[in-house]
């Protein structure tokens, strides 16, 4: 999953490639070097909330609109699970697996108890 200064980045991308402008474009209007709107574009950057106002006057956008997640974000259902897959070390992937079951019987048991 993105993080929220990769999908800024991303939308910043976009705007240069429509507008066919380049990054130094907005790097000279926000006041801040080549190599700090490179690192802002590509998401490597915590950027600021002044940051995020400059570039959304910048490139026409409200600050929502630039913050705002991509719908195609991805939802993770099962969070052990997509956690097992990101693992190495075997043990620690039979250990989880053992706790989703040992969770999945808890909730289980709570249906069959009336408590939700």
């Amino acid at each position: 999953m993105k993080t929220i200064f990769e999908q800024i980045g991303e939308k910043i991308l976009t705007w240069l490639e429509l507008h066919n402008e380049t990054q130094t474009f907005i790097a000279k209007r926000m006041g801040v070097s080549k190599q700090v709107m490179s690192k802002i574009v590509n998401g490597k950057k915590a950027i600021t909330l002044e940051e995020i106002t400059k570039i959304a006057d910048i490139i026409d956008v409200s600050v929502d609109e630039l913050l705002r997640p991509k719908n195609d974000l991805k939802v993770i259902e099962e969070p052990v699970l997509f956690m097992i897959g990101t693992l190495e070390n075997e043990n620690t992937k039979e250990g989880m697996q053992f706790l989703n079951h040992v969770m999945n019987e808890m909730m289980g048991l709570e249906k069959v108890l009336g408590k939700k």
